[in-house]
């Protein structure tokens, strides 16, 4: 009878000793275990974006956050007692708004200074073309999805179809900055501009020959003739 007691104290004081270390173990893995806002600090530290949710899985091994950035949504696991990266994935990407019409020619203006002299858009490209002071035209193209621009190119004066302004007009301009009568204006290029050269008489029996910006209707200079 007394050896199954013993036998029985002691199968006792096993079991005891077995829960024991099982609950130390546990205390001690619970211990050693970083706090929810201690994993979000170090995870938002080391990526861009902010956590918006954070749970902590039944074995208490590991934070399940969302994090939420310009690129999109992703779900990450971290370990719970050094908030090192397990794995991460992104679940969603972010589509960004495409910018506006306004926000495209601002853009547009800004690769080639100028004014807009026609605007034309395609899907998500918006294309400008743009005239300079001095007179040279540019095409320039917006990609209005991805907020930047896809190209800005000469037209050459071949491809122009036509002038700003007029025959009629240049003859006009040039009557008026001399004050005589406008005879005749040729259409001609001068380093990639075409020019109006325009012959005026004058009052006092002489010519001159105004020659004139097609694009922008300026004045460039004024030949006097005897």
């Amino acid at each position: 009878m007394k050896k199954t007691i013993k036998a029985v104290s002691a199968a006792a004081a096993a079991v005891l000793a077995v829960i024991i270390c099982a609950v130390l173990i546990i205390r001690q893995t619970h211990e050693d275990v970083l706090s929810k806002e201690a994993v979000v600090k170090k995870i938002e530290a080391s990526y861009e974006g902010e956590v918006t949710k954070v749970t902590q899985s039944k074995n208490k091994r590991t934070y399940d956050m969302t994090l939420e950035n310009p690129k999109g949504t992703y779900f990450i696991k971290a370990d719970a007692k050094s908030a090192d990266i397990l794995s991460i994935n992104r679940v969603k990407a972010m589509n960004p708004s495409a910018m506006s019409e306004k926000e495209a020619e601002h853009l547009a203006l800004e690769r080639v200074p100028g004014t807009v002299k026609k605007q034309t858009q395609q899907n998500r490209v918006a294309t400008y073309t743009i005239q300079k002071e001095d007179g040279k035209t540019y095409e320039v193209k917006v990609d209005m999805q991805a907020k930047a621009v896809v190209s800005a190119d000469q037209i050459n004066s071949e491809n122009q179809q036509k002038t700003p302004i007029t025959k009629k007009e240049a003859k006009t301009i040039a009557e008026r900055e001399t004050g005589g009568t406008a005879d005749d204006a040729d259409l001609e290029e001068n380093e990639g501009t075409l020019i109006f050269e325009v012959d005026v008489d004058l009052p006092d029996d002489k010519e001159a020959t105004v020659k004139i910006n097609a694009y922008t209707g300026k004045v460039a200079n004024i030949v006097y003739e005897d």
